[in-house]
């Protein structure tokens, strides 16, 4: 037992006697990776991410079916397999939301190169999509990230997300209280000219003549008083189909919006230097202990015409 102990700590003194033999390949390899590694990190475009997150409402009275118009409207397939929360990632991947954040954010302007009349329009919604990750799914959490190399821009886009969800919710799933406004809305116009129309045909006849008791003047201040019903009965309507709008809640709401990041998200240049560092400490001390090994297999004994 003794003895084991003994070869033991000689063999650790011969282990250490080579890496202070040899500690110069050791460290020459360890700082020509880390150095190489630091270079190659540099001459990489830099990477930002920025982040947004919506709540997502399970179980919604209209949600389900709302959703189920996106597929055909969106020219898109999905499953709705997933629920709520399946079918609203599916629908912020959808090629038509990439193609709004194209155009409202003018992109083709703002990042070099895509003004090209040689890149076909098909290729820059695909792009767009490219930049969005794979949305995060918690609970009712739904967590966006878009990676993008231009620091300025990569906020945006993420809310550019945001905005083209909110505007084809918005405008393909109009609920009847919208509608009812939006009618009231078309009509409100013409009823106030009726109106205004009755009031100065009844004033003008009035003022005109005496007979204030005649047939003309009764049937004047009668259609004026119908042309106030159908006004003040359109108005109640229009207050009551606002009230009704305000309480309908949509299936989503953006909890954080994407702000510009504060740092690159890759490469970690000084992280990875470390690693190449370390890295190459390891294929030093492989290398050392190579170089010890074929000195003494060519010096041995066994080698005379070698030595």
């Amino acid at each position: 037992m003794a003895n084991q102990l003994i070869d033991d700590e000689i063999d650790l003194r011969d282990y250490l006697a080579v890496m202070v033999k040899r500690w110069m390949v050791i460290v020459s390899c360890a700082l020509a990776i880390a150095g190489i590694t630091l270079v190659y990190n540099l001459m990489q475009k830099p990477v930002y991410e920025a982040q947004a997150t919506i709540l997502v409402r399970l179980g919604g009275s209209s949600a389900v079916s709302q959703y189920a118009g996106f597929s055909t409207i969106l020219g898109d397939s999905f499953s709705s397999g997933g629920g709520n929360l399946g079918d609203m990632t599916a629908i912020i991947k959808s090629r038509v939301v990439a193609e709004k954040v194209l155009d409202d954010l003018r992109l083709t302007e703002k990042i070099n190169g895509w003004d090209n009349p040689k890149i076909d329009r098909k290729s820059l919604i695909g792009a767009v999509q490219g930049m969005l990750k794979k949305p995060i799914i918690e609970g009712g959490l739904i967590t966006l990230s878009v990676e993008f190399s231009d620091k300025e821009l990569v906020a945006d886009i993420v809310n550019g997300y945001l905005d083209a969800l909110s505007f084809y919710w918005n405008k393909l799933n109009s609920t009847e209280a919208k509608r009812k406004k939006e009618y009231i809305e078309s009509q409100l116009p013409r009823v106030e000219n009726d109106l205004k129309y009755a009031e100065q045909k009844y004033k003008q006849f009035t003022l005109l003549t005496k007979d204030v008791g005649g047939v003309e003047v009764a049937r004047l201040a009668r259609e004026l008083e119908i042309q106030n019903s159908v006004y003040s009965m359109l108005r109640k309507e229009y207050e009551s189909s606002k009230l009704e709008e305000s309480k309908e809640i949509p299936p989503f709401n953006v909890i954080d919006k994407a702000q510009k990041p504060e740092g690159k998200l890759k490469p970690k240049t000084l992280s990875n230097a470390k690693t190449g560092f370390l890295m190459g400490l390891v294929i030093g001390l492989f290398l050392a202990f190579f170089l010890e090994y074929w000195e003494k297999g060519f010096s041995s004994p066994a080698n005379p015409d070698k030595h």
